[in-house]
C-alpha cells in the first residue's frame, strides 16, 4: 500500500495503531445494521479480537511490538 499507493501505512498497521478492537466493534456494528454480507466480519479480524491481539496496546496483532 505504500509503496503502490502512496499511503503512509497499509491496512493491516493501520489496525494495529488504531485498535484490532475498535475495527471489531465497529465491523459489528455496520453489519448488524445493515445485514449486508459485505459487511460481515472477517474471520481474521475476529480471531485477532478473541485472542486479545488487538495491535500496539496489547504488543500483539498483525505484527509484534516490544
Amino acid at each position: 500500500m505504500q509503496d503502490a499507493l502512496g499511503q503512509p501505512m497499509g491496512p493491516f498497521r493501520l489496525m494495529d495503531l488504531t485498535g484490532i478492537d475498535l475495527s471489531y466493534y465497529s465491523a459489528r456494528e455496520r453489519y448488524q445494521n445493515s445485514r449486508d454480507p459485505k459487511d460481515k466480519l472477517s474471520p481474521l479480524v475476529v480471531e485477532k479480537f478473541t485472542k486479545g491481539e488487538w495491535g500496539r496496546k496489547t504488543g500483539k496483532g498483525y505484527y509484534t511490538y516490544e
